[in-house]
């Protein structure tokens, strides 16, 4: 006998879903909310943890803040920097001069040390610059170190965090990987990809990437 399907709709996202007939449960291969059916009506279960929600809201202002203080400590070091290259470059006019004034020893060691601090000083800036966050086109999304923060936490707290940085193309996948016995993990996300590769804090993706949150789950 054929294996026949009725049609329901997604609460969570509104997407068109083919369900078995006479499941009484099946997960949104879209989103991965869980969709109770019973009595051919459809219900929804969600386990929003609205902690985890309001966490991820108040990390994106807290990343938002530490990015304003990192432009002020940038400005502030650019300063700093250019004291430091103006300080080498009078040792080194020292050293000239005394070189001139036939004090062969004195003059080495002044530019020396003037040579040492630009040194320093060139190196702590290309330093520098490889932190700093480069200016982001509008279809584009930087990681951040609170979105690497993501293993064992709801999934749902997760979705909004990605979402709230800016990403369209959002799905989490249920592994269906635990039993009855060991219900523990349920929700808690295994790991996340963008375009199906992993990523770093500073790596930029295009909005419409596709990331990709799978979860434990029953």
């Amino acid at each position: 006998m054929a294996i026949q399907f009725i049609s329901v709709k997604c609460p969570q996202c509104s997407a068109d879903l083919s369900i078995e007939s006479g499941r009484q449960q099946a997960f949104c291969t879209y989103c991965g909310t869980k969709v109770i059916i019973n009595n051919e009506n459809e219900h929804i279960y969600r386990n929003i943890d609205e902690a985890r929600i309001k966490e991820a809201e108040t990390e994106r202002l807290i990343r938002m803040r530490e990015l304003e203080l990192e432009e002020k400590e940038n400005e502030k070091g650019s300063k700093t920097f250019k004291v430091a290259y103006g300080i080498a470059l009078v040792f080194v006019v020292v050293g000239m001069i005394l070189f001139i004034a036939d004090n062969m020893t004195a003059g080495m060691f002044s530019i020396i040390i003037g040579a040492y601090i630009a040194m320093f000083t060139y190196f702590k800036t290309d330093d520098k610059k490889k932190k700093v966050r480069r200016a982001l086109a509008p279809d584009e999304v930087q990681i951040t170190d609170a979105m690497l923060g993501f293993m064992e936490r709801d999934f749902n707290s997760v979705v909004v965090l990605f979402q709230s940085a800016g990403f369209i193309n959002v799905q989490a996948i249920p592994l269906k990987d635990l039993t009855i016995l060991k219900p523990m993990k349920n929700g808690r996300v295994d790991r996340v990809t963008i375009n199906g590769e992993f990523f770093e804090s500073g790596d930029v993706f295009n909005k419409d990437a596709n990331v990709l949150i799978t979860y434990h789950s029953l």
